[in-house]
């Protein structure tokens, strides 16, 4: 198993020969570097960097591996009263609560639906298709197309096709599931396994 790590979107760059040239980052990029300031991740890895050990300061691998390990054994032991509570001071906004949490931005709301449409992309997938997601290299789920829609993907701060997918009995989320949503980029006909 591989060590988790959060990418910053900034590992690609040009080889040290090549003069620079400037990109325009993506919607999603500028969309993935937004989370990253949301949630905090960008302040964390920004402080791991400049965090000395006894072996000097953290490399960008090791501050990132470090960063999705806080996060992922900070959400294992998440308390259910604990999370009561803050929703509840939300609701409250007259009562003391903490700083972080009085300063806490909510994402924004969806933009209005897109008023070209239905004049959009054209699906990709039809009824009946046979998809697969798109993994790497491990075991996905699979089935048929049973329903498509379109809807914000806030990943990409952009409207997309989403699809229901009914599962194949063989699937490995189809011991708690019979059917699932996902994003038309996410997916890929079944015969290109």
């Amino acid at each position: 198993m591989s060590n988790p790590s959060i990418s910053t979107g900034q590992e690609c760059s040009p080889p040290p020969d090549s003069s620079p040239i400037p990109e325009i980052p993506t919607p999603y990029q500028i969309g993935y570097q937004q989370a990253l300031a949301d949630f905090a991740i960008a302040d964390l890895l920004h402080r791991l960097h400049h965090f000395d050990t006894a072996w000097g300061k953290l490399n960008p691998q090791e501050a990132e591996t470090i960063a999705a390990l806080l996060i992922q054994s900070l959400s294992h032991p998440l308390n259910e009263d604990l999370l009561v509570r803050s929703l509840s001071a939300l609701h409250q906004p007259n009562l003391d609560i903490s700083p972080a949490l009085a300063s806490l931005k909510l994402p924004p709301s969806v933009p209005d639906f897109p008023i070209h449409f239905p004049e959009v992309e054209t699906p990709r997938f039809l009824y009946g298709d046979r998809l697969c997601w798109i993994c790497n290299g491990e075991v996905s789920d699979r089935g048929r197309v049973i329903g498509r829609f379109y809807s914000f993907a806030p990943h990409r701060c952009c409207w997309a096709w989403c699809y229901l997918i009914w599962l194949d009995a063989g699937s490995p989320s189809s011991a708690w599931v019979r059917a699932d949503i996902a994003w038309e980029e996410d997916l890929q006909p079944e015969e290109t396994r």
